[in-house]
């Protein structure tokens, strides 16, 4: 009897519990230690509003910062390695020396960034829109582009060995070489 008793509240709990989805909306207690520390590695920032942050040299590392809003916010040498960072709103970010390797950045929105001299070795950035951005001397080594938008983007001095990038629109977008490519135009 006790062992029944036992297994219905076990199925009980498994249904009340087991099955709930779980909440990835950004933690406010995440977001405090970040803005009074300048770190949060391995935190919960989805959705975060943090447009116009001052996140200067700030530890990121392995957080997650899908769909947060850091829209013109000063994030140069910030360690963002492996974070991610899927449909983020990076547009007019100063994002100068960052290391981001590993980042995941499917959707992102880095239009107008300044990306000069950021490592982004083995990130993904499939459909991310880079239009304007700036990633002059940028190493992208390894990093999938896939079919990210590069109008007008500014590639020069950027490491692109062994990175995927046939597929990235291109339009008035400066390449490592200084020559200026308009196959999509």
């Amino acid at each position: 009897m006790k062992f029944k008793f036992l297994a219905v509240v076990c199925a009980l709990a498994v249904g009340l519990f087991g099955f709930a989805s779980p909440s990835w909306a950004y933690l406010q207690e995440d977001v405090d230690m970040l803005l009074e520390n300048n770190e949060c590695p391995v935190c919960i920032l989805t959705e975060a509003p943090l447009s116009g942050a001052s996140l200067y040299q700030a530890n990121l590392k392995v957080a997650e910062l899908t769909g947060v809003d850091l829209s013109n916010a000063d994030l140069r040498q910030t360690n963002m390695m492996l974070a991610e960072l899927k449909t983020a709103n990076l547009s007019g970010a100063d994002l100068t020396g960052a290391q981001m390797n590993g980042a995941r950045l499917q959707n992102a929105n880095l239009s107008k960034a300044n990306l000069t001299g950021v490592v982004l070795t083995q990130a993904n950035m499939d459909e991310a829109n880079l239009q304007g951005a700036n990633l002059a001397d940028a190493d992208l080594t390894a990093a999938v582009i896939g079919t990210a938008d590069m109008r007008q983007a500014n590639l020069l001095g950027a490491n692109l060995r062994g990175a995927n990038w046939s597929q990235a629109v291109m339009c008035n977008t400066t390449m490592p070489d200084g020559n200026v490519n308009d196959r999509n135009c």
